[in-house]
């Protein structure tokens, strides 16, 4: 089950993603999502005749694409909770603070490696299924977050419903969170991370050194 959360998770994912920059016009949300379908299948299709050989190329084709896009630092400190957040780091000393700030870079930058790199492999397992994104509602507030809404079309009469958590900021419209089928992976993960703190009796090195994306439940398989 995990394994096909990984796989549903990465492909949606990976439609939703691409580098703003790269159009001539900042786009809004719903633009985002629409324009980068394509270009994503393409970088999958093309990754299948070269993967085996070289799978750091399809890896870092990845990391360009979802760099761009997804705020890594925000979507981690949200994944360590209260140990990522300011009002916890506002009662810590000059010492302890420090070492706050090197732990949400480490768990930031491992965060994003073990993301980009489970969930790559799933993106070969995309078959290029019907994909439908929804309009805006009406009268969606452009000035916040905004929750894309997008159907990816399998073998079950019902679609797989994504929601992606955008917002604006100076670099753009960046990715926020994702939700599958009901299932909020920040606060998956953010659950995840809680257990492991409890695990490791405090110790968030250790939680950070034994980090894995695999989240602790999964949605159900449609069909």
């Amino acid at each position: 089950m995990l394994q096909r959360m990984s796989t549903l998770f990465f492909s949606a994912l990976m439609v939703v993603v691409a580098s703003a920059s790269a159009l001539a016009e900042q786009p809004g949300p719903h633009a985002v999502v629409l324009d980068t379908t394509t270009r994503v299948t393409k970088v999958i299709e093309e990754a299948r005749s070269y993967v085996e050989e070289d799978p750091e190329r399809f890896y870092s084709e990845v990391e360009n694409i979802l760099g761009d896009v997804v705020d890594f630092p925000s979507f981690a400190r949200g994944v360590m909770g209260k140990y990522g957040s300011k009002r916890y780091y506002d009662t810590l000393s000059d010492d302890e603070k420090a070492k706050f700030r090197d732990r949400v870079e480490r768990f930031t930058q491992t965060f994003r490696d073990r993301l980009i790199r489970t969930y790559a492999k799933g993106l070969l397992a995309f078959d290029g299924n019907r994909i439908e994104v929804l309009p805006l509602s009406d009268g969606e507030d452009l000035e916040g977050s905004v929750n894309v809404e997008q159907h990816i079309y399998g073998n079950a009469p019902q679609p797989y419903v994504i929601f992606y958590k955008l917002k604006e900021g100076r670099d753009g419209w960046k990715l926020r969170n994702v939700s599958i089928e009901g299932v909020n992976l920040g606060k998956t993960y953010q659950s995840q991370f809680s257990s492991a703190v409890r695990r490791y009796n405090g110790d968030i090195d250790q939680v950070i050194d034994n980090w894995t994306v695999e989240p602790e439940g999964g949605v159900a398989a449609k069909g």
